[in-house]
């Protein structure tokens, strides 16, 4: 190649220029293909390109798409010209490869750098927050800070606020959602399903249902995600009125076909104790996706129907259909609530020696331990849990303590209370466990060391609560309330239900 010259042709016979690089290096990070990174900048440095910003900004991109996010950064900083694009592309690229970390710390760069964010960067920025454990939130605030120095200067764009929005739901800050939610000038459906999908994550599905109801009032359309989201709310509260008016609007909006949907109503119409419709939305699908095939055979486990479950799982694998941790989850939960020890060992055995290994997590050893302690095995489930080759399960110990209760193996509760304790302090119900277990072995000493340990610490324990949906609402119930206005007609059908249990 001459000097000066604006294209090179190689051994090969291949003429290269600026153009058809730019070509090459779109169509190889459209393909992730770490093969063509070198060769790819090694016509770049031929061609006495490499201080082009879009071209190497474009071999930056591909290096991460291929996830060698070192020569993506080497690339960067021998830019001699970075510009607001530059930027961008490596903090949404590392967002968007996991390495959240090393995103935020792009946005600081540049930002010390005098380049100012944009939209595109901050929004890159907040997706990495999501990745960053208990730093969320202070990461979090401090792109939120910049999204409004830059509101001084002009609108933000709706993808902006919509991820500091979800950003504040995902680290569990609903009033500060709620803040935000309410000043927004532009509320779209992105917005609205944050605002759902958060209050739904942290515990308040009725405010889930109540925004949608509100959403749906202000002339918003809803999409697959927020039909799915209300689904799931109605499901969580055990509205199976509400639940089926959401299926209505479901196939009125011509979103029966949305996979993510029908999932929610298989799991909707289980846990509202209507399987057979749940079965419905199953075989009108007839579909070989495993999340709905898996949600199936969790809906069959739950209500003990355990061989329509197992029948199910096995046919996965007939059909080809990927059994995955969670499918083998919900068939080993099935035989635990079904107490079928030999079929739970061959399919736990299976995940280490079957003809597709899965990864097997504490999940399936604690539904093991919890399968072992339901048929009375705790010597067994004992030795289980101690082997486990993780750390202690909090599900695996609690599955044996209740055991120990329900078999009056008041030594080996003391152990599984105490284990709780140590794992889980916060938790007030193991000072509970553990304080009863002590008094039914009339330890009354030791009984009262730990509530009185309990009343230092101020720890108090929640009443317990169910409810139940008739034609006209919810009813709840908490543990010693007499407020109900039914109470006497409530307790006068309990005193017919155990006479009649008796007879």
């Amino acid at each position: 190649m001459a000097r000066g010259s604006l294209s090179w042709q190689s051994p090969a016979g291949d003429r290269w220029d600026a153009t058809s690089l730019a070509g090459a290096l779109k169509a190889a990070a459209v393909r992730r293909s770490p093969a063509h990174v070198t060769p790819l900048h090694a016509v770049l440095l031929k061609l006495g390109l490499s201080a082009s910003a879009i071209l190497a900004t474009s071999l930056a991109h591909l290096a991460l798409r291929c996830g060698l996010p070192g020569y993506a950064r080497g690339m960067f900083d021998e830019m001699p010209h970075r510009d607001v694009v530059s930027w961008t592309s490596l903090i949404t690229g590392h967002a968007h490869q996991g390495l959240y970390q090393d995103s935020l710390a792009l946005l600081r760069r540049m930002v010390a750098s005098g380049v100012v964010p944009n939209g595109y960067s901050l929004s890159g920025a907040l997706l990495a927050c999501a990745g960053v454990g208990d730093d969320a939130l202070r990461s979090g605030k401090e792109v939120h800070a910049r999204v409004v120095k830059m509101s001084l200067h002009g609108s933000v764009d709706a993808v902006v606020e919509n991820g500091v929005l979800d950003m504040y739901m995902r680290c569990g800050k609903v009033d500060y959602g709620r803040r935000l939610f309410g000043v927004m000038l532009v509320r779209d459906i992105v917005g609205w399903n944050s605002m759902m999908a958060g209050c739904l994550r942290n515990g308040l599905a009725e405010e889930a249902l109540s925004l949608f109801a509100s959403m749906v009032f202000s002339d918003v359309d809803a999409d697959g995600f927020s039909f799915a989201i209300s689904v799931d709310a109605c499901g969580e509260l055990a509205l199976l009125k509400q639940g089926m008016q959401v299926h209505g609007r479901v196939i009125r909006g011509g979103f029966e076909s949305d996979m993510v949907v029908k999932n929610s109503l298989v799991d909707m119409y289980a846990k509202c104790g209507c399987v057979d419709s749940a079965e419905l939305v199953f075989s009108d699908a007839l579909s070989s996706d495993a999340v709905l095939w898996t949600t199936m055979i969790s809906a069959y486990g739950k209500f003990g129907r355990v061989h329509d479950a197992i029948c199910m799982f096995d046919r996965m694998s007939q059909l080809g259909i990927k059994r995955d941790g969670v499918a083998y989850l919900a068939v080993l939960s099935a035989c635990s609530h079904s107490g079928l020890v030999k079929e739970g060992w061959n399919y736990f055995k299976l995940m280490f020696h079957g003809q597709n290994i899965v990864k097997v997590q504490p999940e399936h050893y604690g539904c093991m331990a919890d399968l072992l302690c339901r048929r009375g095995y705790l010597q067994e489930a004992l030795d289980f849990i101690t082997n486990m080759p993780f750390d202690s399960s909090i599900a695996a110990w609690s599955a044996l303590l209740n055991s120990c209760r329900i078999h009056g193996n008041a030594k080996l509760g003391q152990l599984a209370a105490s284990r709780l304790l140590q794992l889980d302090p916060e938790n007030h119900s193991n000072w509970v466990a553990l304080s009863n277990v002590h008094a039914s072995e009339s330890d009354w000493h030791e009984t009262w060391m730990i509530r009185e340990s309990m009343s230092i610490e101020c720890v108090k324990k929640e009443p317990g609560c169910s409810w139940v949906e008739l034609h006209d609402g919810v009813h709840v119930f908490l543990m010693a309330d007499q407020s109900h206005p039914e109470l006497v007609d409530v307790l006068r059908t309990l005193d017919s239900l155990k006479e009649d249990i008796h007879w």
